[in-house]
């Protein structure tokens, strides 16, 4: 509708403003009910965990880490593969993840008629999305996927293969766009936030040598290199 100016009159702008605020009450109110009845219904829950109570969710197969924030209007389904979700993980606005598939090989059924069976997992591979990881708004991921700790997924990126770690993915179907970080500011950031035996190991991080903005390649640190290094800072 068009607001001009002088219309409505003050009276009707106070009762209307009144009205909206009752509204927005009762619905804030009935948003943390549906919250406190649904939260206990997810497979695991860490603490500090935020979800929107109008998201969908199949919550007998998702477990979620502490200091998860869920975003606005998410959609999370497995029928059978599991949604395991760490720490320190934040969602934009109505990001999807799906942890199956549905078949379309069957002959002589139309798809929404077809049933799977014993020995069909590999439809249901469900999704891990490690520590410390951003997806923004809108993002779909697909099952099958692992996003590695401390990726960030671009708006409306559609993930169709896993996401090695610290890398920033977008588009459809996403691709690396670069690494957070050169790889020697990944292995300080890791030193800086996890214990020893919880850090990514020389060779995982020498495996991001080679993707863009993991630095120079004469200045990527070799496995040997990074070992020697590791064992020092334990």
């Amino acid at each position: 509708m068009r607001v001009r100016e002088g219309q409505p009159g003050p009276v009707l702008r106070r009762l209307a403003s009144t009205v909206d605020a009752v509204r927005t009450i009762a619905s804030r109110a009935r948003r943390a009910v549906r919250g406190w009845a649904l939260a206990d219904r997810f497979a695991a829950r860490g603490d500090n965990v935020v979800f929107d109570p109008d998201g969908v969710y199949s919550f007998a197969t998702i477990e979620l880490g502490s200091n998860v924030d869920l975003g606005y209007r998410p959609t999370l389904i497995a029928a059978r593969g599991r949604i395991r979700i760490g720490n320190n993980v934040m969602f934009g606005p109505e990001v999807t993840i799906r942890g199956g598939n549905h078949r379309t090989d069957q002959v002589g059924l139309p798809m929404i008629a077809v049933q799977k069976q014993p020995g069909d997992e590999r439809y249901d591979l469900g999704v891990t999305i490690e520590d410390d990881v951003w997806i923004g708004t809108r993002a779909v991921v697909l099952h099958g996927v692992t996003i590695g700790r401390g990726a960030v997924v671009g708006a409306s990126a559609v993930v169709t293969r896993s996401v090695p770690p610290y890398a920033i993915v977008a588009g459809n179907p996403a691709r690396v766009i670069r690494l957070r970080w050169p790889v020697q500011t990944i292995r300080a950031h890791e030193v800086e936030l996890y214990p020893p035996d919880q850090r990514l190991s020389a060779e995982e991080l020498a495996a991001l040598a080679d993707l863009p903005g993991a630095a120079d390649p004469s200045t990527v640190p070799s496995a040997t290199k990074l070992l020697t290094t590791d064992a020092q800072d334990r």
